[in-house]
């Protein structure tokens, strides 16, 4: 088959002279040539830019200077030529090996250029039809010797096929298209060696599946091909293979009608290219060679788009990835700036606070002091620059009251409002607080602690993340010492007008009503006896007067109603308790006077804690004095834990046969049973392998209600 007349590409060409404005002249004068190929005429009068240019063009055109030169008068025949000798040198140093041409008057040819090595050709600038003779030249020397006479610009032969190839291969360059690609290969194909029958398959689930084919292929005549068939083999092996005449194979099935030879080039990991023909052995080595060019190039420019296409793709990942990081880092500034607002606004509320307040925050999920106000400076006594970062807990719990710890942790790790009572040492004295946890953000420590409730500092500061959430809330005092002491007095109060009621009623009534009995019967009979009767009822009646007298005085004593858990902290705060820990269990609300039950519950405790400590183990826990009710009074024990103990027996009553009259024991209760005996108590203590406990019987308990 015949070969479709080739397309050759246009010539780029560079143009040299003294002076830009020469340049682009003789430039567009050497476009406008009507004969010769096609060609692109840059100017320039730079060295720099020959070197810039020489790697692209096909050939440099060097024009000397005219015959007359206008911009340099000053300058003679000799001094011309010897810079323009000079300049040649400069250019054709530049071109390397691009082929150089010299465009110059016959009288101002360089000396040298006949026996320089860097020039490929020369053209008179003041010969007839000057610019015909430098296209013909130019082309000579870029086309070589199968250049056709001017008229002609068309090569033939084999500079076609190379061509066309060369042809194939820039428009495959071009496309990013894998279908495009595809068919650009078929069509370069049938172009460069004139075969019409060419197609591609591609891999598609272990099958070599027809993607682009020429006109020529009749339809249908081409079927999708298993891996494991001879036609295949080109693929599997990546190796391009040429059967010269199919009806001698008998492996190979034609793949269609009518084809006797045929060329299978693998297009890389992709597919393979089939070329048939009629004819047979009708390919040559060189056809396979153009052949193999163009899929190795078709595979090269595949593997190209599938890398910049994957670039792209991790470009628009990434670009989403920063938008999203920038999307969240403004999240987090909104938040930070929140946070700061809040932070601020807490601040200000602190301050703003008439209460006695502490801010709390957290640090490793444990939360800390981070300010005081001045109304809490002023009640405490503490500098707050000297509270920051102090734990919450300990500071607001004294030591040894777990129970109070304990729920005051639970109460911040709830991140609810709550209120708590507790009892505080401050200027004044210790005094009686309701303690409010207002959270900033209502479960924000709970969250900041993964969701757990943490039962001991320990566990809340192993358990909490670190950086936790600093919103934290406040710590609000309000004082309520005087309010409940006026409650209980009150309570009191009414306790013995209820006391004096029941003895006006039970008391004065029967001797009453007997002494008017009696008289009335006096006057009737006239029988002393029964004066005597009422003289009787009239003694007891007095008593009765005595003592309601008695109780109603009982106000003018400075006694007060008093909790025995109230008492038993205070005591706690102010006694040398070491590590020992303090529990309740129950209340009991009693009149007595308050420094001395103070005074009695101080020595009771320090008793407890020294005597449990001398009976304990060495390596025992710490001890644990427990304060409780009973049915008429009240107790205090101390309890050292044994190894095979268990922990709950320290809240255990005492045993009754335990608790004895002081006599008898080691310990000095002179001072117990004179605060008792004051109060009208009764008072026991008992010793044992586990430590002393005191019992206080007969006591009245008040009804708080």
């Amino acid at each position: 088959m015949a070969h479709s007349t080739p397309r050759a590409h246009p010539l780029l060409i560079l143009y040299v002279a003294a002076t830009d404005e020469r340049a682009q002249d003789g430039a567009l004068a050497l476009e406008e040539v009507p004969t010769g190929p096609d060609r692109t005429v840059h100017p320039t009068a730079s060295v720099d830019r020959i070197r810039e240019w020489t790697p692209e063009v096909d050939c440099v055109v060097y024009a000397g200077p005219p015959e007359t030169d206008a911009d340099s008068p000053a300058e003679g025949p000799t001094s011309a030529k010897g810079g323009d000798e000079s300049r040649l040198d400069e250019v054709a140093a530049a071109c390397g090996s691009t082929p150089l041409v010299i465009f110059a008057d016959g009288q101002d040819a360089p000396p040298a250029l006949h026996s320089s090595d860097c020039v490929d050709g020369y053209v008179r600038r003041d010969a007839d039809d000057a610019l015909e003779h430098l296209v013909d030249e130019i082309t000579c020397l870029c086309r070589g010797d199968d250049v056709q006479p001017a008229g002609d610009p068309f090569p033939s032969g084999n500079d076609h096929t190379g061509i066309a190839a060369l042809e194939t291969a820039a428009t495959i360059a071009t496309c990013r298209d894998r279908d495009r690609l595809f068919d650009r290969l078929v069509d370069g194909a049938v172009d460069v060696l004139g075969f019409e029958y060419c197609w591609i398959a591609t891999i598609n689930f272990g099958e070599l599946v027809p993607r682009a084919v020429a006109p020529a292929v009749p339809d249908g005549a081409l079927d999708s091909t298993p891996l494991d068939d001879p036609l295949s083999v080109a693929f599997r092996a990546r190796q391009s293979i040429r059967i010269a005449d199919l009806s001698t194979v008998d492996a190979v099935e034609a793949p269609f009608e009518h084809v006797r030879s045929l060329c299978c080039v693998p297009v890389g990991d992709v597919g393979v290219l089939y070329v048939a023909s009629e004819l047979p052995d009708a390919f040559a080595t060189t056809d396979l060679e153009l052949l193999e060019g163009l899929c190795g190039t078709a595979a090269s420019i595949l593997e190209r788009n599938w890398t910049e296409t994957g670039i792209s793709n991790e470009r628009d990942r990434l670009r989403r990835e920063r938008e999203r990081l920038v999307a969240e880092y403004n999240r987090l500034a909104a938040d930070r700036d929140r946070m700061e607002a809040d932070r601020n606004d807490l601040v200000s509320l602190v301050s703003s606070v008439s209460e006695p307040t502490i801010r709390y925050g957290f640090v490793d999920g444990r939360p800390v002091v981070r300010d005081a106000n001045e109304p809490f400076v002023a009640v405490f006594g503490d500098d707050a620059a000297d509270l920051a970062d102090v734990p919450v807990v300990e500071y607001a719990v004294p030591n040894g009251l777990s129970e109070e710890a304990k729920t005051l942790r639970e109460a911040i790790q709830s991140g609810e409002q709550r209120h708590l009572q507790c009892r505080h040492e401050t200027v004044d004295g210790v005094r009686e607080f309701v303690l409010t946890v207002v959270p900033l953000e209502t479960g924000t420590a709970e969250s900041a602690n993964g969701g757990k409730t943490a039962e001991s500092a320990d566990e809340l500061e192993s358990d909490g993340p670190a950086d936790a959430l600093e919103s934290g809330g406040l710590l609000v005092y309000e004082d309520v010492t005087e309010s409940r002491r006026r409650k209980r007095a009150l309570a009191a109060t009414r306790d013995r007008l209820e006391t004096i009621a029941e003895l006006v009623d039970d008391e004065t009534r029967t001797p009453l009503n007997a002494a008017r009995g009696y008289l009335e019967l006096a006057e009737k009979t006239g029988n002393r006896e029964h004066f005597e009767m009422v003289e009787q009822a009239h003694d007891q009646l007095s008593g009765s007067l005595e003592a309601v007298t008695e109780v109603a005085a009982t106000g003018d004593v400075e006694t007060e109603p008093i909790g025995i858990r109230e008492m038993a902290h205070l005591a706690w705060i102010d006694a040398e308790t070491g590590d020992a820990t303090l529990a309740t269990d129950g209340d009991l609300l009693l009149e007595a006077n308050r420094d001395r039950l103070q005074e009695l519950f101080e020595y009771v405790l320090r008793v407890a804690i020294e005597d449990a400590n001398a009976t304990g183990e060495p390596d025992a826990d710490p001890v644990t004095v427990t304060v409780g009710a009973t049915d008429d009074g009240f107790y205090v024990a101390g309890h050292t834990p044994r190894s095979n103990e268990a922990n709950d027996d320290r809240r255990s009553d005492p045993e009754p046969g335990r608790l004895v009259d002081a006599d008898g024991t080691s310990t000095q209760l002179e001072l117990v049973e004179r605060i008792a005996d004051a109060h009208g108590w009764d008072v026991g203590v008992a010793e044992d392998d586990d430590g002393t406990a005191f019992a206080f019987r007969g006591v009245d308990a008040i009804d708080p209600d």
